[in-house]
């Protein structure tokens, strides 16, 4: 409601039992996103982080186990650490959060494991 009322828009969205991280478009008018994280810290714990960005991989279903686990071998070789990841119901789009400068290397990397045959793993 708080987002909706500020019109703003979630990018990504992770949640559990305790807890909803999401991503929103740094485009979006700062100041409505200022209001809105005020309006959530009346009712919850609101953390902000800046300087993140998203990374998302499309495969084929059959294969989205393996991506995954190709994915996060080449973050673990490169010392990248992802903050949050999203995987939709249909497996077919999977987002990872990365701190913003991190971002180019991870996709140099895993283009390399996906299209290269030049793995870094």
């Amino acid at each position: 409601k708080d987002l909706e009322s500020n019109r703003l828009s979630v990018d990504v969205l992770a949640s559990s039992e305790v807890s909803v991280s999401l991503t929103l478009d740094k485009k979006q008018d700062p100041e409505k996103t200022i209001e809105a994280v005020k309006k959530l810290s009346d009712y919850s714990n609101v953390k902000v982080k800046q300087n993140r960005g998203i990374l998302t991989l499309i495969t084929d279903v059959e294969r989205s186990s393996e991506v995954l686990a190709t994915a996060f071998r080449v973050f673990h070789s490169q010392n990248i650490q992802v903050e949050m990841m999203s995987q939709g119901a249909s497996k077919v789009n999977i987002s990872f959060v990365l701190k913003e400068n991190q971002i180019e290397d991870a996709i140099l990397n895993l283009h390399k494991c996906f299209f290269e045959d030049s793995c870094c793993i």
